[in-house]
């Protein structure tokens, strides 16, 4: 946390399933003004669970909507989920936090892995404000349409070392750009354990592949969080 703190302006920090909305709560509650939770449910373990567990889940979360900025994340994993009926599952309950989203006014954060098209097309049937599909990895036609409907794409630091996020960001404005680590996961360094910080490696690589400077880069990805999640 120190490191984090010496580096970074604000983490968002995603709080998914039971477990994970209260931990997100209690950083919240510890770092004020620092850690700021989204409160959602990750689709994969939305395709298996009970339906009293998933009421148990929204139910903490409206709890404790106050002290959210966003909602999520939630939305379609087909990489992991191949069943119909379990995808069926999955978009019943991505509607539901729609509703919650909606109901709330606050931004959704979608996962969509091999979903992206899908998600974007029940997005279309239920408009939100504000919506970012996190960690994006799908085609560059959707994230072409996915801006044009006002909506922002978030770029983890995967992109430091695959091609198709890089040629993804090529083609897309920073405007609508944000960018995160998805840590613990996805480190920018092989064998080290992702972390809030390492988010900069992210900034410097888009800068690269923009040709501007990492000061512009880091300028708009924070301006657009900031307007995003009202911080």
């Amino acid at each position: 946390m120190k490191r984090a703190k010496g580096g970074l302006t604000a983490i968002i920090d995603s709080g998914v399933g039971l477990g994970g909305v209260r931990r997100s709560i209690r950083l919240s509650e510890e770092h004020k003004h620092f850690i700021y939770p989204t409160l959602g449910l990750h689709p994969v373990d939305a395709a298996r669970m009970g339906d009293e567990l998933i009421e148990t889940i929204i139910k903490e979360i409206e709890d404790n909507i106050e002290k959210a900025v966003g909602v999520g994340e939630t939305g379609l994993d087909f990489h992991h989920t191949k069943d119909l009926e379990g995808r069926r599952r999955q978009e019943k309950i991505f509607k539901l936090f729609i509703e919650l989203a909606s109901e709330y006014e606050l931004p959704l954060i979608i996962h969509a892995r091999d979903g992206e098209k899908q998600a974007f097309k029940i997005l279309k049937e239920h408009p939100l404000e504000d919506v970012i599909f996190h960690c994006y990895s799908g085609s560059l036609n959707t994230a072409k349409n996915i801006i044009e409907e006002g909506y922002y794409l978030s770029f983890s630091t995967m992109i430091c070392f695959i091609d198709h996020h890089q040629r993804l960001i090529k083609d897309l404005p920073l405007q609508s750009i944000l960018t995160e680590t998805d840590s613990p996961y996805l480190s920018p360094f092989k064998g080290k354990r992702n972390e809030p910080l390492f988010v900069e490696e992210a900034v410097k690589k888009i800068a690269q592949l923009k040709n501007t400077s990492i000061q512009e880069v880091d300028r708009t990805t924070e301006k657009n969080a900031k307007k995003i999640f009202k911080i």
